[in-house]
């Protein structure tokens, strides 16, 4: 007598009963081959229910995510930064019955997470169009243009001075971006770092303020303003040892072109302007709050900064340093940048002037993609 019973067929019984029924085989004639009744064969073929799908259904469709994802984005330009808009806000203005856990997992999948903002200046809509404008002027200019044409390229910068072992470590974990971690292990040892842009951190000495211009491939001025503070004054003094040091560089020009921002206290004071007159400094301005057209704001400082932390990384904690000897150090680091580092640097405001332009104005991805 047959044994009775589908489910207690082998897998390989299984798959041959399958097979012959696929090629047109009667359950009757495979029940003989297999030794099994014709009613096992014939629920295992034709009556069994089909293995459903595990796991609950999609609750969203592509259609609808694409909505959320636009309405999110409206939402956001709307609040302006002036509130935080959050998935149960998203959920409730679109009435959509999915739960805040699918509409967080469908926005996931297209790697839209909840991130920090990024902290730009505050455009009018005067500088979004001086800057549209500034780019559609020069976004034709070839890398070799802006290389040629401007003889220097001129910032200040406010830099802390770090003496010792402990100061070097803590400028050190200014500098360091971020981790690999597990969650719950971000208020760990080694996973902390103090709070950046902390300016009023005493360091045990006083920083030291420098005018750098860069120009052709080379730093050409690293000036020191004496007492620290940027003013007319210390504009014309900078201006007169800049003119000095481009002559020297160029003895046959009598006139230079610079490029600078829009500082009211040094550059644009009366002081200021009338020693840019008298040294023949002719002035390449940029639109205002434009630090992403400044090759100091967005190359030189950054470089600066990480090649005196390589270079501290190689002392001992307990090695010491007068506050003479760091700032003749950084000096001599500024003076030191690699020419061709200083001509990449320079050359990228082409692809710049392209990206504000496609930016119309506004701000663009001043590297690779958004990070």
């Amino acid at each position: 007598m047959p044994e009775a019973g589908w489910t207690k067929m082998s897998e390989n019984e299984r798959g041959l009963a399958k097979k012959w029924y696929s090629q047109g085989k009667k359950p009757s004639e495979i029940g003989e081959l297999l030794g099994r009744d014709t009613s096992s064969v014939t629920r295992l073929l034709c009556l069994q229910k089909p293995v459903l799908k595990q796991g609950r259904p999609c609750s969203l469709t592509m259609a609808q995510v694409d909505f959320l994802e636009k309405k999110l984005d409206d939402m956001i330009v709307k609040a302006n930064g002036q509130r935080t808009v959050t998935v149960q806000d998203l959920k409730k203005t679109t009435k959509t019955k999915a739960s805040c856990r699918s509409i967080l997992r469908a926005l996931h999948d297209r790697n839209i997470y909840f991130r920090k903002l990024r902290e730009k200046p505050l455009l009018t809509p005067e500088d979004v169009r001086a800057r549209f404008h500034f780019a559609k002027k020069y976004r034709s200019k070839s890398r070799a243009w802006w290389v040629k044409n401007v003889d220097a390229f001129i910032d200040g910068k406010h830099f802390q001075v770090y003496l010792n072992g402990k100061e070097r470590c803590r400028a050190a974990q200014h500098a360091t971006y971020g981790a690999y971690r597990r969650p719950g292990k971000g208020l760990c040892g080694g996973y902390v770092k103090p709070k950046a842009g902390n300016l009023r951190h005493n360091t045990g000495a006083k920083g030291v303020l420098l005018q750098v211009g860069v120009g052709k491939g080379k730093a050409v001025t690293v000036h020191e303003v004496t007492d620290g503070r940027w003013s007319g004054q210390a504009a014309a003094s900078f201006y007169h040892t800049l003119a000095r040091d481009l002559k020297k560089a160029s003895p046959a020009k009598r006139r230079f072109t610079i490029l600078e921002d829009n500082d009211p206290t040094g550059y644009k004071s009366a002081k200021g302007i009338a020693a840019k007159c008298d040294a023949g400094l002719l002035v390449f301005e940029i639109p205002k709050r434009s630090p992403d057209l400044s090759v100091l704001d967005y190359a030189i400082w950054t470089e600066i900064n990480k090649r005196l932390r390589r270079q501290e990384s190689k002392w001992t904690k307990g090695k010491k340093e007068t506050r003479a000897a760091y700032i003749k150090r950084l000096k001599l680091t500024a003076r030191s940048l690699p020419k061709d580092f200083i001509l990449n640097s320079i050359g990228d405001m082409a692809r710049r002037c392209q990206r504000l332009y496609e930016a119309k104005g506004y701000f663009f991805e001043e590297g690779g993609s958004d990070p």
